[in-house]
């Protein structure tokens, strides 16, 4: 059985093959296809890959989460790579070169070699088709999609609702409306989509489980983990959920957690600071 979906297809039809159908019984272009994937899928997985000779270039903003998740799977994967620091306060012209020559200019952003991959749930697909067989996606394939579709989610629904409509018009004038009022009626909105997606959370993902996909940690928990981080920017207490309030501990304590998020425990320090002196 092959299931069509971008990106997984290649993983389904190397196990249809190699599981379910005896050599002798294949077209001369199946054979060849096989042999191909085979040959891909175990040089992958072996750390010896042909499709780059360089370290990826990741393209980010260091307190933002969709690039905090990204990074922290690279560094959790031994993937090579560099970072480039991006700041859209300087002006265009201040720019990398060679995100000023990306149609979208957004972050994170990787460059590997001749392969543009933009937005982090193609970014970590990306790294997860050619450098990881899907570590960290989960440990069957209904974890692995249950995986995916929260990545999905996190990069949309729940980024909308925590950062863009609750905490960034607080304190970055670029995401604030023009009146008081309209602001403080967009937080208010930001506010009560926050707490529905923590009632999810709670009462549906974390009931019986350690964490989102199961009792195994997933590149998932990661990325709505360091989603949900940005309510320190605010202060904003998870005492109301205390699975979610467990389980973000839980996640915290994972190894590489503290490198990936300096800049946002400094930018939060800052905001402590500033709060204390106003």
């Amino acid at each position: 059985m092959i299931i069509h979906v971008r990106g997984t297809t290649i993983l389904v039809k190397l196990r249809y093959h190699h599981n379910n159908r005896n050599n002798s019984t294949m077209t001369d272009s199946e054979r060849e296809e096989s042999s191909e994937l085979h040959m891909a899928g175990s040089s992958i997985r072996s750390g010896i890959n042909g499709f780059h000779r360089h370290p990826i270039e990741l393209y980010l903003i260091r307190i933002s989460p969709p690039c905090r998740a990204v990074w922290y799977y690279m560094i959790q994967h031994r993937i090579p790579h560099i970072l480039i620091d991006v700041d859209f306060g300087k002006g265009g012209e201040h720019l990398p070169a060679a995100f000023k020559r990306q149609p979208h200019q957004e972050v994170p952003l990787i460059i590997d070699n001749d392969i543009t991959v933009f937005e982090c749930p193609a970014i970590l697909r990306y790294l997860a088709t050619i450098y990881t067989d899907f570590a960290g996606f989960g440990i069957s394939f209904e974890s692995r999609f249950l995986c995916e579709s929260i990545i999905s989610w996190t990069n949309g629904e729940l980024h909308r609702a925590v950062g863009f409509n609750y905490v960034y018009p607080q304190f970055l004038d670029k995401y604030a409306l023009p009146t008081a009022d309209g602001n403080e009626a967009l937080v208010e909105f930001g506010l009560k989509q926050l707490s529905r997606h923590l009632e999810i959370l709670e009462r549906r993902y974390l009931d019986k489980n350690r964490f989102l996909t199961g009792n195994y940690v997933t590149v998932a928990d990661i990325f709505v983990a360091t989603m949900l981080l940005q309510l320190e920017w605010t202060g904003t207490s998870l005492k109301l959920w205390p699975k979610v309030q467990k389980w973000m501990e839980r996640v915290k304590s994972t190894e590489h957690w503290n490198t990936v998020h300096v800049s946002h425990d400094a930018y939060v320090k800052e905001l402590e600071r500033w709060n204390l002196m106003h």
